[in-house]
């Protein structure tokens, strides 16, 4: 079952946090091998288009780094979006959710071109 963290981005700023996945016993899962990691935003769950997000598995600490950068945050609308982490093992063979949550954009005053 995936954790729900609710998380806050400024339009038009660097936007990361960083996920550690633990095995059942809590300690991190060694990732370097067979996984790989999908991170979306969409505006309604049922909305046809998303927002792709950097999920880059770090290696054998189990942590995730999930990012969006400046430009591609500046191009969301203001507003709550939802979101989710899904780490694929085996190819697409296994499947988990991660983590999960809303995502509040908050709107940039300050546009230099």
């Amino acid at each position: 079952m995936a954790v729900t963290i609710n998380r806050d981005i400024d339009q038009g700023a660097n936007f990361s946090f960083t996920h550690t996945v633990k095995g059942t016993d809590g300690y991190p899962i060694d990732l370097s091998s067979g996984y790989t990691a999908y991170a979306q935003m969409r505006k309604f769950y049922s909305s046809p288009s998303a927002v792709n997000l950097d999920a880059a598995i770090t290696g054998t600490t189990g942590q995730i780094v999930v990012s969006l950068g400046a430009a591609a945050a500046a191009a969301g609308k203001s507003g709550v979006w939802f979101y989710d982490l899904e780490l694929h093992s085996g190819g697409s063979a296994t499947v988990s959710r991660e983590v999960q949550g809303m995502i509040t954009v908050y709107p940039e005053i300050t546009k230099i071109p």
